[in-house]
């Protein structure tokens, strides 16, 4: 299975490119923190501005000055952590920028399965959708038939007709909009290059943190990316 989402993807794709042992995904700050006990580097936003004690924030142009190479990273990303919930060990992680090396792993893996992920409360992700059409409509041409395209397929479909540059439904979605309001359109560009990375980030562990032993109000759950 491949899960697509463009902004977080990106993220979690650039760090293990540029090093990282493992990224760490986690849907709330408190589940962040506990998973970067012993010295994992922080990086998240709540509103723009990265929490306190987190390393940094969420920022594409900002990751080559950080020295992340054979270090674990914790990326507070609510949404993804949030969809990740449904997938198996094993999904790999897919976005504009890694588009023809996802493709390339479906193709090796035999996977036709493309899951957008959402956004906030669950809601469909209008740059994830047409992303995992983007990706999906490549994977259908590879392979000869269609694969399966879950989280609104025919919408994903049909909104991809409507965008003759996919990348443009990265500045209407809901985070582009925010970027761009906080003055950040260039990681929209980064995002929204295509097939400039060759890592495909996969699913590989999934910790449980019982909210009985770390104090929560529920158990949260934290989801480990590594290269192949």
């Amino acid at each position: 299975m491949l899960v697509v989402d463009v902004f977080f993807g990106s993220l979690v794709g650039a760090l293990l490119s540029a090093g990282a042992r493992g990224v760490w995904v986690a849907k709330s700050v408190r589940a962040a923190r506990l998973l970067a006990e012993g010295g994992a580097l922080l990086l998240g936003e709540q509103e723009g501005v990265p929490p306190e004690g987190f390393h940094g924030g969420l920022s594409l142009q900002a990751l080559p000055g950080l020295q992340v190479e054979g270090k674990t990273c914790v990326l507070l990303a609510p949404p993804l952590a949030e969809s990740l919930e449904q997938m198996p060990l094993e999904t790999g992680l897919a976005y504009f920028r890694n588009a023809k090396a996802a493709v390339a792993q479906a193709l090796e893996r035999s996977i036709e399965t493309v899951v957008a992920a959402t956004q906030r409360r669950l809601e469909p992700s209008l740059a994830n959708t047409v992303a995992a059409g983007f990706i999906a409509k490549r994977l259908h041409q590879a392979l000869g038939k269609m694969g399966v395209l879950r989280e609104g397929a025919h919408l994903a479909t049909a909104l991809l007709k409507s965008f003759p540059d996919p990348q443009e439904s990265l500045f209407q979605s809901e985070m582009g909009r925010q970027l761009y309001l906080l003055g950040r359109s260039e990681e929209l560009a980064l995002a929204s290059l295509v097939s400039v990375e060759g890592v495909v980030p996969r699913l590989k562990q999934v910790r449980v943190l019982e909210a009985k032993v770390y104090g929560l109000t529920k158990d949260r759950f934290g989801f480990c990316f590594q290269v192949g």
